[in-house]
């Protein structure tokens, strides 16, 4: 799943700490390969997006925490995918047995996590509301300082660029992206993973199977999901 490849951006002259102490995630309902941007944007007001929003949502009673649950875009330097950004408050096991449930109702193969930690290797840019650039405009200015995979949020206030850095190696990059947009970036130390299978749907689904069966033998007779409506 390209979108899953999609890092998180922040950083910039002053680098800022994000605040919320949130694990999120990020999980599309996408099944088509070579999607592309203006379908994938069509995408993020489809019957599947809808779905998938209201099955995260619906897992909050499972976890016994709210979950929020928004449309976002997925662009990386050749494509493009509708996608969910999740938020919750929980332990890394939850938001690892969360985001698998999610991939796996969603036929997918792969989903990607950062769970906030004060020595993690990864890192978590945000560069928020930004204005004056359309999301094809922002995709380009992300792709031109070396940033191939990000999420793109829509909001009241312009759009937030999420891009998690697996690895802690794109600041610099981020840095000059967020300069283009003369925008602060914020960051955030902590782990992230891909969760699944990027050669093999099969492959993928087997993995969801198997961190949903680990978590739910730790944590036997979880909850029902919600009711969730429209």
């Amino acid at each position: 799943m390209k979108l899953l490849r999609t890092v998180v951006a922040f950083l910039l002259l002053s680098c800022g700490s994000v605040t919320a102490q949130r694990s999120i995630g990020f999980v599309s309902p996408n099944t088509r390969d070579g999607l592309r941007l203006i379908e994938a944007i069509r995408g993020m007001d489809s019957p599947e997006e809808l779905k998938l929003l209201l099955r995260a949502r619906s897992l909050g009673c499972v976890l016994r925490r709210q979950i929020a649950a928004t449309e976002a875009l997925g662009s990386w330097s050749d494509g493009a995918e509708h996608s969910v950004l999740i938020r919750v408050s929980a332990n890394e096991s939850a938001i690892r047995y969360l985001m698998s449930r999610l991939g796996h109702d969603a036929n997918q193969k792969a989903v990607v996590y950062f769970h906030p930690r004060p020595h993690g290797r990864a890192k978590l840019y945000i560069i928020r509301h930004i204005r004056g650039f359309n999301l094809r405009q922002i995709g380009n200015v992300l792709n031109g300082s070396g940033i191939s995979f990000s999420t793109l949020v829509p909001a009241k206030h312009g759009t937030i660029v999420y891009i998690i850095d697996i690895d802690n190696s794109l600041r610099l990059k981020v840095l000059d992206a967020a300069r283009r947009f003369n925008l602060p970036v914020a960051s955030q130390t902590g782990n992230a993973a891909f969760i699944g299978d990027d050669s093999s749907r099969d492959k993928g689904q087997a993995v969801f199977a198997q961190e949903i069966k680990k978590y739910e033998l730790k944590h036997p007779k979880l909850p029902p999901p919600c009711e969730v409506k429209q």
